[in-house]
């Protein structure tokens, strides 16, 4: 029986007798999967699949035996956070005498159901994969770094700071743009090249805006803000994007350590701690608590509380190149 502590990260995965991926990312869920997978397949396994929300009884113990085609078997079973009643009872049963030519690989999408299978797989020292949603962007950024890194593929600072600037809210695109960057590209992955595949993006644009705001570089924010207004974009993500800055500039402001440790106790990637840094050395305390203030109205503005949602971009964006020029 495999003896291994769980939860491992879903680039630690590997075959096991019994292996689960839980959690509800689809970038991770398939990653692990596929890493399984190929892994199982270097012994030629006779496969096979089915849905545990319509298992019938006995089908787990039938496809894990030794057959005449292949000792060799790998079991993909999906859908374990819907199990039927037969399932979870003979997914218990066979945790107590798994077949050790087999790979029992076990898909559960997360919530309560399944959850003494759970603890089982785990008792019993059987890995459980983490495949649970990257919900900060210091998170999404450590999953690219590693994607490069695996790609042994270099990405500077200021690359990763446009990068998760243009796709750092979604995982998966965020997984497919660094595929094509690793696929497309040769060398050291600047801004310059991230700016040329994704810097049309609607969160580009804003952080764009964003920079142009917090440096007070009022005719160039505004120029970029009413581009992106005249092309489509939404003032909703405009405005976030500003207050997402001023509020990481607030989170450094007044603290001393390293940008390693801070962005352990901050929630944020150590590049986005020194960029934070950097910016706030030319704000003073009150014109960026003035900031936030005007971000808080701004962000009720466009979302419904005011009459004009450009106007009130507008304003704001003006507001934060005003307040960025005081000392």
């Amino acid at each position: 029986m495999a003896v291994k502590k769980t939860p491992v990260p879903w680039s630690s995965a590997k075959p096991a007798p019994v292996v689960m991926i839980s959690g509800n990312e689809p970038v991770l869920i398939r990653m692990a999967k596929d890493r399984i997978v190929a892994a199982a397949r270097k012994k030629d396994p006779e496969e096979i699949e089915f849905d545990a929300a319509g298992y019938q009884g006995g089908e787990l113990l039938m496809a894990a035996s030794p057959s005449l085609f292949s000792t060799s078997k790998l079991i993909v079973v999906d859908s374990v956070e819907k199990c039927s009643e037969a399932f979870l009872a003979d997914a218990l049963a066979y945790l107590d005498d798994p077949n050790d030519d087999a790979v029992v690989l076990l898909l559960h999408g997360g919530g309560n159901r399944g959850a003494k299978l759970v603890k089982k797989i785990e008792a019993s020292g059987f890995p459980r994969v983490d495949a649970a949603a990257l919900k900060n962007e210091s998170d999404r950024a450590k999953f690219a770094q590693g994607r490069f890194k695996a790609a042994k593929r270099q990405i500077d600072e200021s690359g990763m700071a446009a990068l998760m600037s243009a796709l750092g809210s979604d995982l998966s695109e965020l997984n497919a743009g660094v595929e094509q960057l690793i696929e497309d590209t040769d060398g050291t992955i600047t801004a310059q090249v991230v700016d040329q595949y994704y810097g049309g993006r609607v969160e580009a644009t804003g952080f764009k805006v964003a920079d142009a705001a917090v440096g007070g570089d009022a005719k160039n924010a505004l120029s970029l803000l009413r581009h992106a207004l005249s092309t489509g974009s939404d003032p909703v993500p405009l405005v976030a994007a500003v207050a997402m800055k001023l509020r990481s500039m607030a989170k450094v402001q007044g603290f001393s350590g390293s940008s390693g440790e801070l962005a352990s106790e901050l929630k944020m990637a150590p590049w986005q701690v020194d960029r934070a840094r950097r910016e706030v050395r030319r704000w003073n305390e009150v014109a960026l608590g003035h900031s936030l203030i005007a971000a808080a109205e701004a962000d009720e503005a466009v979302k419904g509380g005011g009459r004009d949602p450009v106007y009130a971009v507008e304003w704001f964006v003006s507001e934060v190149c005003r307040l960025a020029r005081q000392r």
